[in-house]
């Protein structure tokens, strides 16, 4: 029989690796089928009954000194966020770790007990710790319902929870809150177990417990609680962020005091004329907490992206020390440079400024100004980086920079400057001036607004909405026929912080990236539980970004326009601004290969003001430009497909080699002009001073340091090209 067995399975060895482990499978469920049925019942079941007594052991053992203490059984303590810098410095933290005694239930307003109980656990003093009726109910709520309200879980267990505090919900997590709290019913009183739950619940507004809830909310002891008070504060258990009439929706925090003061209608704690009573008593809630830093809505932004991804209980319980992507240093300079533009703002109109500085790279916020005055009762909490407003013509960058990467222009491409009237539309340039044949590159360094309709016209409002999402702005989500062609000038509305990002994609390569606050997570252990890992869409080609950049980097081309306004002590970075109707919206975006910066003045209430972006937007805008670039020396690298090229003044067309009637130009490979012309050459100092020059009526050449602007041929054809103003001879509009 043995040597029949290796003989066998000598055979099957050399069959294919699949169909000897079908045949494996296949013996042991022959096997299976001879076993008799007490030793198929011990053999499925045993393994499942002793997981189902190991686990609460291990659990138990595991919790035991916790159990034994109600401190850490409570998990109350060593909570709070800190929250720092990219250097480590921090900036703002709560909670605390200090000890505090546990207020005992006869120092707690009965009202309290009576509206947690009728609200979160009924049967509480009947039950044994878990409640079959409350699992089932839990069941329903998660599976059919989307998630309940209330949840399934007793008090008992979400004390349990508290100790096993973690963002997981899977199935092992709850039998181990389900393990812990049997065990804790087998130690603690009801009473004991009611107070402690009532000692560390969390209740928002940086609250852990009823006495700290009873003061940050009312500033009151447990014990002075009224009905409608208890009732609130209740109501607010499952989501405080949401339902806390301080820091959330306050109507939402009534409808959940109602459906407290129900319950505890139906469970006869109260009668309906003490609900309707108490429903109809007015609050006096406490002023929430101000934030006291330099960064204070970048603050309430890292809160918010924490709460977000771990839960508001979950992060103000665990003691989290995050690293932030702040920059202290650069935001403090931030704050100082809107602050010293203030009485200016105010002069000319406005009232109100934002800030935001981006690593392209990264993506990560390195400053954030909201406001100029965080505690300006009226728009002062109000985040005006992320705030929509129109862009103006900081917008044009995004279609011109996807024309160029298509191919469609090219910053040599000339465009007539003049009076149009497309369907009833008639856009006009800033300066009520038109300026004749320009380039692309003049047109958009100059923000001249006729140009830039004529460039969305030819490449397309769809076109250039869908080059606008690709760079991540989320909030263009209209027909196009909605938009028309005043989108070229910016008439549709995008929050400063999308549009800076879009800008921080030119200076990526074309790499868009998503904002975060948040560079690295530790619990209160010191354990790493988050690092952020930068990851990159494709917005726009490599080429096309360069680009841009190269336009908007330009100072001699922006020159005729803004003179040395932008220019940031003879760096090399890229800037645009922008003006909406009636002066409401002042604009300057820009960057270097490090950093994006975007700047927004105005007014909350869009009123108009007196002056622009250059002049509003853009004092701010170079000055932390500068603190951000320091003693750098930002270049744009030039990617492979773009090449340099002589281009004749006035057509546009490719010339063999430089002339004095040529500019050097950057080009997409693929989309060189088609003309061609010729190149002048300069002449010899021969030519240009005989030795014997014969007296002569004719004009004499001027010396070669004497500024003579050249005036060109009119040309025989009226709508023949015109020579552009020379980039190096500004010329005032």
């Amino acid at each position: 029989m043995m040597a029949q067995n290796k003989k066998r399975i000598f055979k099957r060895q050399r069959h294919p690796f699949l169909t000897r482990v079908k045949w494996w499978f296949r013996d042991r469920w022959q096997w299976f089928r001879q076993l008799k049925w007490w030793q198929k019942t011990l053999l499925v079941g045993g393994p499942i009954i002793l997981v189902v007594l190991v686990i609460p052991l291990i659990t138990f053992a595991y919790f035991a000194l916790t159990m034994g203490d109600m401190e850490k059984l409570m998990n109350r303590n060593n909570t709070g966020v800190v929250l720092k810098d990219i250097r480590g410095e921090t900036f703002y933290s709560t909670g605390t770790a200090e000890h505090r005694d546990l207020v005992p239930l006869d120092e707690i307003s009965p009202f309290v007990k009576q509206a947690v109980i009728a609200s979160e656990d009924k049967s509480f003093y009947e039950h044994g710790g878990v409640s079959i009726l409350s699992t089932l109910r839990a069941v329903y709520g998660y599976v059919l319902s989307g998630g309940g309200e209330f949840g399934g879980s007793t008090l008992t267990q979400q004390l349990a929870k508290m100790t096993l505090l973690s963002t997981e919900r899977g199935f092992l997590r709850q039998y181990q809150a389900f393990s812990v709290a049997v065990a804790i019913e087998q130690r603690y009183s009801k009473d004991e177990i009611l107070a402690m739950y009532l000692n560390s619940v969390y209740f928002g507004n940086n609250s852990f417990g009823i006495d700290q809830a009873a003061r940050n909310y009312f500033d009151k002891k447990p014990s002075e609680l009224t009905l409608a008070e208890s009732a609130m504060l209740i109501g607010l258990l499952p989501a405080p962020s949401v339902y806390s009439p301080i820091v959330g929706d306050e109507a939402k925090g009534i409808e959940r005091q109602d459906e407290v003061l129900k319950r505890m209608v139906r469970e006869g704690m109260i009668t309906e004329d003490k609900r309707v009573s108490a429903l109809q008593e007015e609050l006096a809630y406490q002023p929430p907490a101000v934030i006291k830093n330099d960064a204070p809505h970048f603050t309430e932004m890292v809160l918010g992206e924490l709460y977000e991804k771990y839960g508001e209980e979950t992060v103000e319980r665990s003691g989290y020390q995050v690293t932030t992507s702040l920059d202290l240093r650069l935001q403090q300079q931030a704050v100082k440079s809107v602050k010293g533009q203030v009485s200016y703002i105010k002069s000319m109109g406005g009232s109100n400024a934002g800030l935001i500085a981006i690593d392209p790279a990264t993506g990560e916020i390195r400053a954030l100004v909201g406001s100029v005055n965080y505690n300006n009762k009226k728009w002062g909490n109000v985040n005006m980086a992320t705030t929509k407003r129109q862009p103006g013509s900081t917008f044009k960058s995004l279609y011109y920079a996807a024309a160029l990467a298509d191919g469609k222009i090219t910053p040599a491409t000339i465009i007539k400057d003049e009076p149009i009237d497309i369907g009833g539309y008639k856009p006009q340039n800033a300066t009520r001036q038109y300026y004749g044949n320009v380039t692309v590159r003049q047109a958009l360094a100059r923000s001249l607004n006729i140009p830039a309709v004529k460039v969305m016209q030819q490449y397309g409002i769809e076109n250039s909405l869908r080059a606008a999402k690709d760079l991540g702005i989320t909030t263009l989500d209209r027909a196009p026929n909605e938009y028309g062609l005043a989108l070229a000038i910016g008439a549709a509305e995008v929050p400063l912080n999308e549009m800076t990002n879009a800008y921080a994609a030119f200076a990526d390569g074309g790499n868009v990236r998503q904002n975060t606050t948040l560079h690295e997570i530790q619990d209160k252990f010191s354990k790493s539980i988050y690092e952020h890992k930068s990851e990159a869409k494709q917005g726009i080609s490599s080429q096309g970004a360069y680009l841009i950049s190269s336009i908007l980097s330009d100072q001699n081309a922006r020159s005729f326009m803004f003179g040395s306004s932008l220019s940031v002590a003879d760096k090399t970075v890229a800037v645009k601004t922008g003006t909406t109707d009636d002066n409401r919206d002042a604009w300057a975006i820009g960057y270097t290969s490090s950093v994006a910066i975007g700047v927004w003045v105005g007014n909350n209430d869009n009123d108009t003001m007196v002056s622009g972006g250059a002049d509003m937007a853009g004092p701010i805008w170079r000055e932390v430009m500068q603190a951000a670039i320091g003693n750098g020396d930002p270049r744009f690298s030039r990617p492979d497909g773009i090449v340099e090229r002589n281009v004749c003044y006035g057509t546009g067309g490719l010339a063999a080699g430089a002339g004095t009637n040529t500019y050097s130009e950057v080009f997409l490979i693929s989309a060189l002009p088609a003309a061609s012309c010729s190149a002048v050459p300069e002449q010899t100092e021969k030519e240009k001073q005989p030795e014997k020059e014969e007296p002569t009526e004719q004009p004499v050449a001027p010396e070669p340091d004497e500024e003579v602007p050249e005036t060109p041929e009119e040309p025989s054809d009226p709508e023949a090209p015109v020579a552009p103003v020379d980039p190096d001879e500004p010329v005032e509009p």
